[in-house]
């Protein structure tokens, strides 16, 4: 297991934004993942990186669970077991070439299995559809045990999970996958990436969604008046989408998110921040 000292955590996050861990860990396998929180008792881990704002600070110890377990293992008749590590696309890839598909609107999403499932991510709420409509059971660390959940067990509702707001830590997913013939699994990957291309702001380095509820009409505004706050602004393209166009720091994102948060407030409105936040010690002070 390697053990980096003093790692740069901004370039673990798609929005470029992050302080340092005076050591991270990078588990090769569950008995090293195991091994580390029982020895170190760490409060931070990291996957894909694609939903976090990190704060300019020193955090003492992180876990990377980047490698893990990048199993895929499949079990016939659609079912797969998944490694929390596997890459989404690399998991999409996989089932269309044995002939299963249903998930490849998230090709577009940089993020790993494990992250996919605790977000329960998905197409959008007019879409109605999740990553949790294919999930069985899900096999998670949790308060020092290793539990197999079923689907009913694990409270998946839009972008949410009994997951999100826990300590569980998810290892691996079993999935059961529909049918889905090799032409037509191409054609939906490559209508995801042209539609992304159309409507997704990656002019510069971003989180994707900032909020996982919010008032359209309020968010619309956002996008027009183009909310900033030093080298971080809301897109002009993209509704609900935060850009680190210039050197941006956790104060200036954090500072967007607290702007669009009060113009909900004011306006009798309700939003749910999707974004994770780690707050480092000076800020709490």
């Amino acid at each position: 297991m390697k053990c980096l000292v003093n790692e740069d955590l901004s370039k673990y996050t798609t929005v470029r934004i992050g302080g340092t861990a005076k050591k991270m860990f990078v588990p090769e396998n569950e008995d090293e993942l195991l091994k580390v929180i029982e020895e170190e008792n760490p409060k931070y881990f990291i996957g894909g990186g694609s939903n976090l704002l990190i704060d300019e600070d020193s955090f003492d110890t992180v876990v990377n669970l980047r490698n893990f377990n990048t199993q895929i293992t499949e079990l016939g008749d659609g079912f797969f077991s998944v490694g929390a590590s596997v890459r989404l696309q690399k998991l999409i890839t996989t089932i269309n070439e044995k002939g299963f598909g249903g998930i490849e609107y998230l090709f577009s999403v940089p993020g790993l299995v494990g992250g996919a499932v605790v977000m329960n991510a998905g197409r959008g709420k007019k879409a109605n559809k999740c990553i949790s409509d294919y999930i069985v059971n899900v096999r998670v660390l949790e308060n020092g045990k290793i539990l197999e959940l079923k689907k009913e067990e694990c409270d998946f509702s839009y972008r949410n999970s009994r997951f999100k707001n826990g300590n569980a830590i998810v290892l691996s997913v079993l999935f059961k996958f529909p049918s889905c013939g090799k032409d037509e699994a191409e054609k939906l990957r490559k209508e995801r990436i042209e539609h992304c291309k159309k409507v997704q702001d990656n002019s510069a380095p971003n989180f994707g969604s900032v909020f996982s509820s919010s008032s359209m009409t309020i968010m619309k505004l956002v996008k027009k008046i183009g909310i900033r706050s030093g080298g971080c602004r809301f897109s002009g393209k993209t509704v609900n989408w935060i850009l680190n166009t210039d050197n941006g720091t956790y104060a200036d994102a954090s500072k967007c998110i607290r702007k669009v948060q009060r113009l909900h407030r004011l306006c009798g409105k309700k939003c749910k921040l999707e974004v994770i936040l780690w707050e480092g010690s000076k800020n709490k002070e």
